[in-house]
């Protein structure tokens, strides 16, 4: 009975429901549409708002975290700036030794395994470099100082030898001509000293070249190693 009743009621309920759509039916759709427009409407201008203030606070945002990093960086600068200023202050300038004849190297330095002359048929360490260069080429002092001694040697022909700072001497040996210099006379860096040669005796065989030697307190030195500043 109860359910008769509440069915009937729905039944009504809906017939009414069918009237009013009839007659108003346009009019709701028509005012849901124009709620539903002005609510997105009012919803878009809103997150707007929030959009166009957070892009206007970002500058003072950015501009705050680009200060700080460039403080960060001039600190950093600072640190390395001081780190090369101690790096940059040695206790001794390095000395720079230069080439005395521009030419190809034909016998290197070694101090320990003898090299092979085929003019003696020996076996023999080589204290020098051997350059080649043409006949009366002339020879610059690789570095200043001064002279120590001019001489003719059996072994090495015409020699030169020059004292230098550090405890470094130079020997041009095998050379043409050496009369520029006297024992005692100041030289400077690439002033000529001598002439290439031919006059070493155990490299006779070879083409004219200039037998170049490096000694630093007493004790040979490869001339390479001196002109590249890595024996200091």
């Amino acid at each position: 009975m109860q359910f008769e009743r509440f069915w009937q009621g729905m039944r009504r309920a809906y017939a009414r429901y069918d009237r009013l759509m009839e007659k108003q039916g346009f009019y709701i759709v028509l005012g849901v549409c124009v709620l539903v427009i002005v609510l997105s409407a009012l919803y878009t201008f809103h997150f707007r708002d929030q959009w166009d203030a957070a892009r206007e606070a970002e500058p003072e945002n950015v501009a705050a975290g680009g200060s700080q990093e460039a403080q960060t960086l001039a600190q950093a600068q600072e640190v390395v700036k001081s780190a090369q200023t101690l790096v940059a202050a040695p206790t001794q300038t390095p000395f720079v030794f230069a080439q005395p004849v521009d030419g190809a190297t034909i016998r290197w330095f070694d101090d320990e395994e003898p090299t092979f002359f085929a003019y003696g048929n020996v076996w023999q360490v080589h204290v020098g470099v051997d350059l080649a260069a043409d006949y009366a080429t002339p020879v610059l002092a690789s570095a200043s100082g001064t002279v120590l001694d001019v001489w003719q040697d059996n072994q090495y022909g015409l020699c030169v030898r020059i004292a230098h700072e550090g405890g470094y001497e130079t020997v041009y040996a095998g050379l043409s001509e050496a009369g520029y210099l006297r024992q005692g006379d100041p030289v400077t860096q690439g002033q000529t000293v001598g002439n290439v040669g031919n006059g070493v005796l155990l490299e006779s065989l070879d083409e004219p070249h200039l037998h170049f030697e490096v000694w630093r307190d007493g004790r040979p030195v490869d001339p390479m190693s001196a002109m590249l500043g890595l024996d200091n």
